[in-house]
């Protein structure tokens, strides 16, 4: 939790392999991401603050190729792909162009995308900046849900208390690039 220019979104990039730090070292599921960082790449699913979208695929098209890029056969990219369509509302347009999908479905698509494998590990940067009520809500549904349904430890970053008291068990309060507090909800 923090300000625009905190360093949240540097903080998401060094724990997801994507920036190197300047210094320290860092674990993720148990592997230093220096020297591991292929390993923790498998064990980690991310939807950074803009999404990762192909314009001319269709969300079914960008889902299998994800999941082939993650190793997963031809029919389990496929039946995985259609579960996540059905799992977050977008099973009517999984067939349309990415690019014709509206903001909210394109986050809800991003969001499918980082959990094509089933990922130890969910790194969220922002995911509801810049929605509207009820797709944000949706959004804050599926990440409760898979992190108390499928116990997946979910990463998020955001700039809303009110977001992170909702769904947060702990939560770190950064200020220009500085931790000013970690601490369970309640005890904050």
């Amino acid at each position: 939790l923090g300000p625009n220019g905190a360093g949240k979104s540097t903080t998401i990039k060094i724990l997801t392999t994507l920036c190197r730090p300047t210094g320290g070292t860092v674990k993720v599921a148990g592997y230093d991401i220096l020297s591991e960082a292929d390993k923790i790449r498998e064990k980690i699913g991310v939807a950074l603050q803009t999404t990762a979208i192909d314009p001319v695929l269709s969300g079914r098209e960008m889902l299998k190729l994800q999941g082939r890029l993650f190793r997963l056969s031809y029919s389990q990219s496929a039946k995985r792909a259609d579960e996540l369509l059905e799992l977050l509302s977008l099973k009517e347009d999984a067939d349309r162009q990415c690019g014709k999908y509206s903001g909210g479905m394109q986050r809800k698509l991003d969001l499918a995308l980082s959990l094509i494998h089933r990922p130890e590990i969910l790194f969220l940067d922002e995911p509801t900046s810049g929605l509207d009520p009820v797709s944000r809500a949706e959004i804050w549904k599926e990440i409760k849900r898979l992190n108390k349904e499928e116990g997946t430890t979910v990463f998020l970053t955001t700039q809303y208390l009110e977001e992170a008291d909702m769904t947060a068990d702990r939560v770190c309060i950064i200020n220009e690039g500085i931790i000013s507090a970690v601490a369970r909800t309640k005890d904050l």
